[in-house]
């Protein structure tokens, strides 16, 4: 459709004659002049000599690619973006001929498609500079395909200003725990973050006040128990059919069970110290899920276990927080229905956030809220399923951003390019353009004109984030707080338990959602996960070369 739109449009310009896109609409009224985007004049860098270098531009959940269109349109192109690819040519203008080397951004992203991106990094053609997700860095780390950035990330980020965060070591612009978690299982690292998703659950405020909540949830309970009085309004209204997705009020729904992992450290915190004793970072990674699993304490019972008591008592919880999705729920289209009014709250990323606002657009009024905070038990309150019996208190695990999501790596590309060379430029320059993008002034610049995220600095531009920013900052500033994946060994392990992991919450969801199941099956179902741990954490320590006599042993 929007193919056939834009030839019409053509036609109907080359008819008419009458003026440019940027200074007409050819459809309707949807469009804004001061919303269009002037092209980039572009250095004949190769006529000059130089060699190109390509940035990959990928995002975890948007590129940072230039779009198709500049021309602003309120529907089929709301966002136009092109600053990354202007950043970078002022980057070409001021060092190219230093280095020898320009940069050109791609059209669109390899989007970490193992598929395209294993025959290219085996052959060395991978763009220069790679979206990369760290997921599979523990089959990936000794293959040769990254550089290893751990030396550099020790020095200053030459284009931070005095007293800014990178300005003495670049990893200062990461908080210890993000920079904890771009650690591969050999101690190096490949990625460069180049972003804070705000990640929360976004609400229609309208549909909640209607149903007598006047305040967004802050705790678990309180989360639970809004979900409950929404589904009590919706068999009020004639809106409870779970079969009915056009008609179903729905309390809850998530993209992506980014909470899950929150709630899963949560329940862990009190044993951190215990886990992490190797790197002591306050990060659990996947030496120390191995360790934790392989020591055993003097009752004979492991340090870490995937099928314990407390596992079981986070996917209790997991699974009451699903207690009311929609029997379609694995085609269910969220965006469309939150829009439509039949979707109470959402866990999403900064851009299924945007995207939701743009489907909206202002039929109802739409707030956001920080992951709810999950309680021990109070001695002194009526025992509740929505509270845990286990201790939560020892840590505070930090919510509103997610400080590990879009990470770019150097690729075996650019190494090629130095072997053959006989000098290092290749590489200096994919560092400096690193350096460069992630430092404030200009990583506020190409995050915040695209507007899904939050730049490094914090100082995010689109207001509707806000409440995340400040949870985040507020929860920074605690000593005690972890980072909100920093127990969960589904994004710590390896790709194939991480797929394990994955699968096994849809498998939960799935058959308590259809009523195939029961909460106490849960327990027998978490033993799938562990042999799924088993096989892969034995697959890890042999490809590592761990050994149990270099591990601390466990102490009472």
């Amino acid at each position: 459709m929007k193919k056939w739109l834009q030839t019409i449009s053509l036609i109907l310009a080359a008819m008419l004659g009458c003026c440019s896109f940027a200074s007409c609409n050819i459809i309707g009224d949807t469009g804004d002049p001061d919303k269009d985007l002037d092209p980039i004049e572009k250095g004949d860098w190769e006529a000059l000599g130089y060699t190109k270098l390509t940035i990959d531009g990928g995002g975890q959940d948007l590129g940072y690619n230039t779009t198709a269109s500049m021309i602003y349109d309120k529907y089929t192109n709301p966002h136009p973006y092109n600053t990354l690819e202007r950043l970078v040519e002022d980057w070409n203008k001021a060092n190219a001929a230093k280095f020898g080397y320009y940069f050109t951004v791609a059209s669109s992203s390899i989007n970490n498609d193992r598929e395209t991106m294993l025959p290219m990094l085996n052959a060395g053609t991978a763009p220069e500079l790679i979206f990369y997700l760290p997921v599979t860095i523990a089959e990936d780390q000794n293959k040769g395909w990254f550089y290893n950035l751990a030396d550099v990330m020790e020095t200053p980020n030459k284009y931070s200003k005095e007293g800014e965060a990178g300005s003495v070591r670049w990893r200062d612009m990461y908080s210890d725990d993000v920079y904890a978690s771009l650690f591969a299982p050999n101690g190096q690292v490949f990625n460069v973050g180049m972003e804070l998703d705000p990640i929360g659950i976004i609400y229609n405020k309208t549909l909640l006040q209607q149903a007598g909540i006047e305040e967004a949830p802050d705790t678990y309970k309180e989360f639970m128990e809004a979900q409950d009085r929404l589904h009590a309004y919706a068999q009020e209204n004639n809106r409870a059919d779970a079969d009915r997705d056009d008609t179903y009020l729905c309390p809850f729904f998530s993209f992506y069970p980014w909470y899950d992992s929150y709630i899963e450290t949560s329940l862990f915190s009190d044993i951190i110290d215990e886990l992490d004793v190797v790197k002591q970072d306050h990060y659990v990674k996947s030496e120390e899920f191995v360790r934790g699993f392989m020591t055993k304490k003097q009752d004979g019972s492991r340090i870490y276990a995937p099928d314990s008591d407390r596992m079981y008592e986070v996917y209790r919880l997991i699974y009451q927080t699903c207690k009311y999705y929609p029997t379609s729920w694995t085609s269910y289209n969220a965006i469309e229905q939150f829009a439509a009014g039949n979707l109470a709250m959402c866990e999403a990323s900064g851009a299924n956030m945007r995207k939701i606002l743009d489907t909206v657009d202002g039929k109802f009024e739409v707030g956001v809220f920080s992951f709810p905070v999950v309680e021990t038990q109070p001695a002194d309150q009526p025992k509740s399923e929505y509270y845990t019996t286990y201790n939560v208190n020892n840590y505070f695990v930090r919510r509103g951003l997610r400080g590990d999501s879009t990470s770019w790596a150097i690729t075996n590309s650019a190494m090629n390019k130095d072997a053959a060379a006989g000098n290092d430029n290749c590489v200096n320059a994919c560092i400096d353009m690193l350096m460069y993008l992630t430092s404030a002034e200009i990583n506020d610049q190409m995050v915040n004109d695209l507007g899904f995220a939050v730049p490094l600095s914090g100082n995010g531009a689109y207001e509707f984030f806000t409440p995340l920013i400040e949870d985040y900052k507020s929860d920074l500033s605690n000593e005690k707080a972890l980072a909100w994946a920093a127990v969960t060994a589904g994004s710590s392990m390896n790709k194939d338990y991480y797929d394990a992991w994955y699968l096994f919450r849809r498998s939960i969801v799935s058959t308590y959602v259809t009523g195939d199941g029961d909460i106490a099956n849960m327990r027998n179902m978490l033993k799938t996960l562990e042999e799924a741990f088993v096989t892969n954490a034995q697959i890890l320590y042999d490809a590592n070369g761990w050994a149990n006599s270099d591990w601390p042993p466990y102490v009472e």
